[in-house]
């Protein structure tokens, strides 16, 4: 930078450029443009710490559901063993389940019901009838209120 400010006094004689004066000319950032900065970062610092909170929380509800989703598929499972070694169906109404124990203060607990019913269908011009278990794991969740549930079937072709 040094060489930078002889050059230019060796070109131009009539300007005198000196070191102290570049830095006299030199002016900082104004408490405006200082301000500016201030309020991205905490913009940016906010918006962080929004995603953050919503991806916990969402975290949250996708453990939950795959819990549910694993408790339905589990009973279902044991009602397919159940039928194919010809054991009757152990059909469940408002059986309780333990969904969240992570804290032993606020255990979530849900109920699944699994109901047998009946249906038709339509293959080749022929009617097939068959019955099929319907699984629903419900609950409330914690942090919305609201109920929640996971239902799936299993079909028996009689």
């Amino acid at each position: 930078y040094r060489s930078r400010i002889c050059v230019m006094n060796s070109r131009n004689s009539a300007h005198s450029f000196s070191t102290t004066k570049l830095l006299q000319d030199q002016k900082g950032m104004t408490l405006l443009e200082v301000l500016a900065v201030m309020v991205i970062i905490v913009i940016m610092v906010l918006a962080i710490y929004i995603g953050i909170n919503y991806a916990e929380k969402q975290l949250l509800i996708n453990y939950r559901d795959r819990v549910a989703t694993l408790l339905v598929t589990g009973e279902l499972e044991m009602e397919y063993y159940r039928h194919v070694h010809d054991k009757p169906f152990e059909l469940q109404v408002n059986r309780e389940y333990i969904i969240d124990d992570r804290d032993p203060k606020h255990i979530l607990v849900g109920y699944m019901t699994i109901e047998q019913k009946t249906a038709q269908e339509s293959s080749n011009e022929q009617l097939l009838n068959y019955i099929y278990l319907e699984a629903t794991l419900r609950w409330i969740d914690p942090d919305t209120k609201k109920e929640r549930f996971i239902r799936m079937r299993e079909d028996y072709f009689i």
